[in-house]
């Protein structure tokens, strides 16, 4: 397979860069976790299988269509290609995607309580409705059919007994609502173990903030 086209070496940089960001942050262990940018139409980047996250070179990158055939790259797509062409598919403003396994959110994913009612501003404004999707196998069809059906409109997805799958319209982005989501699931865990009850948005104070979050985005 040829390799990568210059044009498209900046956005494999930037993979490199938030693949290594989410290994610091500990929200992904061994090989786990996949990204992918959207650079046309009809195309993306996406970080390999079976690779750790921390030592990502532009060479590691494959480029992939909207369909999965692989256009550039000397390695496999991540397997869990299907479940990212499942949301570019669906949602238009979907141009990057972070999968990760971040401790606290995924603890959740792992459970059958899940922290969906909103305690400050930032859960609001960038997490918004959470999809959950019971546990199908990873990479599978039936998870990109299930992702399809259910995930249109949002940007957060929990996995159950997996993990978190978040995207927006940057790699920035997308990992931001990665982290907002791990710090309200840590935030919602100390709560629990004081035993405290926490002190939620009335229904006035989120449509306000979703209000802002709507002329934010005009």
């Amino acid at each position: 397979m040829e390799s990568m086209p210059k044009e498209f070496l900046p956005m494999a940089k930037e993979l490199a860069k938030y693949s290594r960001l989410v290994w610091d942050m500990r929200f992904v262990e061994a090989n786990g976790g996949n990204l992918s940018v959207k650079i046309a139409e009809d195309l993306i980047i996406t970080t390999p299988t079976m690779m750790s996250k921390r030592e990502l070179t532009l060479d590691d990158m494959v480029v992939c269509t909207l369909k999965g055939d692989i256009v550039f790259g000397s390695r496999s797509p991540s397997s869990e290609l299907h479940s990212h062409l499942a949301i570019y598919n669906v949602n238009e403003n979907a141009k990057a995607i972070v999968h990760s396994h971040p401790p606290y959110a995924t603890s959740y994913a792992f459970a059958d309580d899940m922290p969906i009612e909103w305690l400050a501003p930032e859960s609001v404004f960038w997490i918004g409705e959470i999809c959950v999707i019971p546990f199908l196998m990873p990479g599978s069809i039936e998870l990109s059919n299930e992702i399809k059906r259910t995930c249109k409109e949002k940007y957060v997805l929990f996995l159950k007994n997996h993990g978190l799958i978040t995207w927006g319209e940057s790699l920035q982005n997308a990992m931001w609502r990665t982290e907002v989501m791990e710090s309200y699931c840590k935030t919602a865990h100390l709560i629990s173990t004081r035993g405290a009850k926490p002190a939620k948005l009335n229904s006035k104070q989120v449509n306000m903030l979703v209000k802002l979050k709507e002329d934010f985005h005009r």
